[in-house]
């Protein structure tokens, strides 16, 4: 569900973006110190060019003078626009769009590359794999989503060709006491609330606290999603010196369990529903069936996550800054669905309790897998300032390593089908229990990773700067697997050492203080790209290999009323895994993609704001065989939109009143929906509109009417779930309550 924008009055420190170290500077102080009396209207713009990104590395470089694509969607913006998930934040970015399956949850596409191929970062730290392990999380708790564009190998050390995103939960502030409120409602029984705020204890100590929860009958009636977020930060600054930062965030929820809306033959089901996808095999979608709930209904997706952390930073002189984190994961996950709906045509097929299954009736499957992951973790690097034959150095040295424990066990019933339901009224049915599920899968594996990294930046002239870094990791996978009877499997157990090295090297050149063209080749050298947890003996042998060149442009115009990027990438991948079943991957060949990306924010006045971005993406395999069946070289990658944009309008304080009013237009152009190519889904286009009428200072009532024109249309094709689709949202309303003071 896709949000727009609107005009906010915020104090300036809810606009500070905090370094990798933490450490409010007296600069910082000063500025929080005026934050009460002094204040901006944020309209809906991106990033400033001068600011620094974490995601960006630990150089501590600005957005401007970054040779790679760095995006971030702050705080005030995803309150404006009305996002309440992180993920509808990113999808903001050029070229970003995400999946809704449950079954790989917070899923996201980037520059041709989806899955475990995009990273998602919590506070700069990973948990795992994307797909297994990452939950769609709640904006309130959250202060940015950062974006960074191509592989971050270098940076991360993890699967991340398509990009990396950070989601940066809310600092402390020293200035004085802070409240923020949430409450809103809308379509399909949606409430979203909230409540946080920020009290310094001392004048050295400071505490943030942030609850949100999320609920909704869902879309497609019986989904019902929700979350319970919360977020708490411990912020110690005794000194200029040293500063420590200790976070816990306790995540429950309970996914979405709407799988997707089968796709069935037109020639036999005669209420096909025109606009939403075009097929070599006769495939389409029923009207009967929009909007229907196949799963069982007692489904289950969901997670409890607590994530401790610890920052620690120790600056002894201006030229030398030490930072270590510390973070321990504990996460319990649970899947139990019917998942995959295949439509009969002909007699013959039975369920498993040996029933037949009539023709136009649609066989259901189970699925379930309970997890429990363990993970422990540390980083500890140097910052040094020097000068380099007369030129003014930054070098970051260091080194990470952390302990995964993943313990997966899992079932499927004997029979290929469980059960079945009626294709325009599904029975409500519980998900039962199964001749060959009982007793449960078992697999066990442990990743062990240690790394060395630098990176540098010197500055050759005043406008030129090189920007380079390494990294070097020792990985070891231990995967074991065991069957129903509690027995050892060594036929597709194993253990794996690895040794990747990464690197990336670019130049950043001023035209002017305010413009910069750069320049940048990175390479990637990581997990192969499908679920390393998932692979088996003798799936993989070598890690995967990437390269990526990239050009570009960033730059402020017009006394700062107007900014602009503009990039232009290449990137080539190797030896890519991808599912060929429930539970093993192979190596299927080769991924080629290349593209544009444009970003652009303008200020007109003190009432009208405009700001958009466009995507071009040709993504295409190379040699590539996803499975013996089907030969995919030279095809298109599925879920790739060739054009995806975006604009937001903004018209503030109309007619001098108290009174905001926006629009905002999502478009997303034709994409494949299969590897064969077989599959093609319809582009489509959103439009969004708004109200907002700031009541009271720091309180603003805002009317949200997302898909004004009722479009239907297809966000997502799973390929893991080729007999399905994902239906993209209708027409939905919301009136929301929002406070800061």
């Amino acid at each position: 569900m896709r949000k727009i924008s609107f005009v906010g009055v915020l104090p300036v420190a809810a606009l500070t973006v905090f370094q990798p170290a933490f450490a409010q500077t007296e600069d910082v102080r000063k500025a929080a110190a005026k934050a009460k009396e002094e204040h901006i209207t944020a309209h809906g713009r991106a990033q400033p060019l001068k600011d620094s990104a974490v995601i960006g590395g630990r150089l501590g470089l600005t957005v401007q003078h970054n040779p790679a694509t760095i995006n971030v969607i702050q705080r005030s913006v995803m309150e404006q626009r009305g996002y309440a998930h992180a993920e509808d934040a990113a999808d903001s970015a050029p070229g970003v769009s995400s999946g809704g399956s449950p079954g790989s949850p917070a899923q996201m596409m980037m520059r041709g590359f989806s899955g475990n191929q995009v990273l998602i970062l919590r506070d700069g730290i990973y948990y795992g794999p994307t797909t297994m392990v990452n939950r769609p999380l709640n904006s309130f708790n959250l202060e940015s989503v950062q974006v960074l564009k191509g592989p971050s190998s270098v940076l991360y050390g993890q699967g991340a060709v398509g990009g990396t995103v950070d989601m940066r939960t809310r600092d402390p502030a020293f200035d004085g006491p802070h409240a923020n409120a949430l409450v809103s409602y809308g379509s399909f029984n949606t409430w979203n609330a909230g409540v946080g705020g920020s009290v310094p204890i001392t004048d050295t100590l400071a505490i943030r606290s942030d609850f949100s929860r999320t609920s909704s009958d869902g879309y497609v009636a019986g989904a019902d999603p929700h979350s319970n977020d919360f977020t708490t930060t411990l912020l110690w600054h005794p000194s200029k010196k040293f500063t420590a930062r200790f976070g816990v965030d306790y995540l429950t929820d309970r996914l979405s369990t709407y799988y997707g809306t089968p796709l069935v033959p037109l020639a036999q089901v005669h209420d096909g529903v025109g606009g939403l996808l075009s097929s070599s095999r006769g495939l389409g979608v029923s009207r009967s069936s929009l909007w229907r709930y196949y799963n069982a209904k007692d489904a289950k997706a969901g997670s409890v996550n607590v994530t401790p952390t610890l920052h620690l930073t120790w600056q002894p002189t201006e030229n030398m800054t030490f930072h270590n984190k510390t973070y321990v994961l504990y996460a319990k996950r649970n899947w139990n669905n019917a998942e995959s709906y295949s439509y009969i045509g002909s007699a013959g097929q039975t369920d498993a309790a040996g029933n037949a299954i009539a023709p136009g009736r649609l066989g259901r499957d189970r699925f379930y897998v309970y997890m429990n992951q363990h993970q422990v973790g540390d980083t500890l690097d140097g910052q040094f300032d020097f000068h380099v034959f007369g030129m003014k150095n930054r070098l970051v040295v260091g080194g990470d390593a952390y302990y995964v424990r993943l313990i997966r066990n899992r079932g499927f019933p004997d029979a290929t089908y469980a059960d079945s339901v009626s294709l325009s009224s599904p029975e409500s049915t519980a998900v039962g229990s199964f001749a060959g599920e009982y007793p449960y899968t078992k697999s066990p594996t442990t990743m062990v990773d240690a790394g060395i990294f630098m990176e540098d930046v010197v500055t050759v002239r005043d406008d030129l700067r090189v920007v380079g870094g390494f990294r070097y990791d020792w990985l070891k996978l231990d995967r074991q697997n065991y069957s129903q009877s509690g027995a050892f499997n060594p036929a597709t157990s194993f253990k794996g050492n690895y040794n990747p090295a990464n690197f990336r090297i670019g130049p950043v050149y001023d035209l002017t203080d305010n413009i910069s063209l750069y320049g940048v080749y990175t390479t990637a050298e990581d997990p192969p790209g499908s679920n390393i947890f998932l692979v088996n003996k003798g799936q993989f042998s070598r890690l995967s290999q990437s390269r990526q060149g990239e050009i570009g442009a960033k730059g402020s115009f017009w006394k700062g009323r107007l900014s602009s990027t503009l990039s232009l990438y290449d990137i080539r991948r190797t030896r890519v895994l991808v599912a060929t079943g429930v539970d093993s991957v192979a190596t299927a060949g080769v991924q080629k993609s290349r593209g544009v990306e444009w970003q652009g924010d303008l200020t007109l006045g003190k009432h009208w704001s405009l700001s958009g971005n466009v995507a071009y993406t040709w993504s295409r395999y190379g040699s590539f065989h996803p499975s013996a069946s089907v030969n995919a070289s030279g095809n298109e990658v599925p879920n790739v939109p060739a054009v995806t944009a975006n604009l937001w309008g903004v018209w503030s304080r109309v007619a001098d009143l108290p009174v905001d009013l926006g629009a905002g237009m999502r478009y997303v152009s034709a994409r494949k929906g299969d590897y064969a190519n077989t599959l093609s889904l319809k582009d489509y286009a959103l439009v969004n509109l708004f109200a907002a009428w700031h009541a009271y200072r720091g309180v603003t009532v805002y009317g949200r009417v997302d898909n004004v024109g009722n479009k239907h249309f297809i966000q997502w094709a799973d390929t893991s779930y080729p007999s399905e689709v994902m239906l993209g949202a209708p027409r939905s309303f919301s009136i929301s309550v929002q406070a800061g003071f």
